[in-house]
């Protein structure tokens, strides 16, 4: 199963925090290959890009719309599933888990994914199973399992062997919170982590975010190419190569890799 072509882009709101009574709304810049027209994510149509590129976040900031740093790869297909009773909400995002593999495998989900609607669990006692039987939570148990490797899965390429983490485990364990937002991101964190991080509160994120403390030259350069290959297949989706092309495993690297000052120790 290829994911490209028409259904590449996923719109996806992103933040609105408020700061003192004035609302400051975080947006990026999306494109609508089949329209030809460029939007921001909130829907909002732009007559031309300008200076601005597609996956480039922007800030509404006194009425204007401001160019930020900050790029997000606009070929992704982001699902977010929302809050079920007392689990918060997951956001699933391909690009980060092709990262993780090192190569683009879409048959290692999508072969069995496709084929079945309900999941025998795989917890070694009921008490550690928190999904039931519908849920996609057990079918991430197949990789997410605190002892699966992603190079013991055919075809990936890992920069990074170490066990994946478990979706299994008692409803509310800490390790619940590697894939359901915390409690503490609110609606979504996108506005408010960099200050965290800058004010020195962003030593507790390297717990569940790799690649937090920084990143290499080998890394910034293979961001570098996957900058260029996404905007390649906005252009031809069928380049095979530039699809072919994965982020860094470093989770900060999904939207800072061209933001050259949050890498600096200055």
């Amino acid at each position: 199963m290829r994911l490209r072509g028409p259904i590449l882009l996923v719109a996806v709101a992103l933040a609105v925090a408020l700061a003192g009574d004035e609302a400051e709304a975080y947006l990026w810049v999306r494109y609508d290959l089949e329209k030809g027209q460029a939007f921001l994510s909130d829907g909002t149509p732009l007559p031309s890009l300008g200076s601005l590129t597609p996956g480039q976040y922007v800030e509404w900031e006194k009425g204007r719309l401001k160019p930020k740093r900050q790029w997000r790869p606009p070929n992704d297909i982001e699902i977010t599933y929302p809050p079920k009773a007392e689990a918060s909400r997951v956001v699933f995002s391909h690009e980060r888990h092709f990262a993780a593999l090192g190569a683009k495998e879409c048959t290692l989900c999508h072969t069995r994914l496709d084929e079945h609607k309900t999941w025998p669990s795989r917890a070694p006692t009921p008490g550690l199973e928190p999904h039931d039987a519908t849920s996609l939570g057990r079918f991430c148990a197949s990789c997410h399992d605190g002892r699966t490797r992603p190079a013991d899965l055919e075809g990936a390429r890992p920069p990074v062997n170490a066990p994946i983490f478990t979706a299994l485990g008692r409803k509310g364990s800490p390790s619940c919170g590697q894939c359901h937002a915390p409690r503490d991101h609110g609606l979504d964190f996108t506005s408010r982590h960099g200050d965290v991080a800058e004010h020195g509160g962003g030593a507790s994120c390297t717990r569940c975010h790799r690649g937090a403390q920084g990143i290499g030259p080998a890394e910034l350069a293979q961001g570098r190419a996957f900058i260029r290959a996404q905007l390649t297949l906005l252009q031809n989706p069928d380049d095979e190569k530039s699809f072919q092309a994965t982020l860094p495993n470093n989770f900060c690297a999904y939207c800072h890799l061209p933001d050259g000052k949050a890498w600096r120790r200055d």
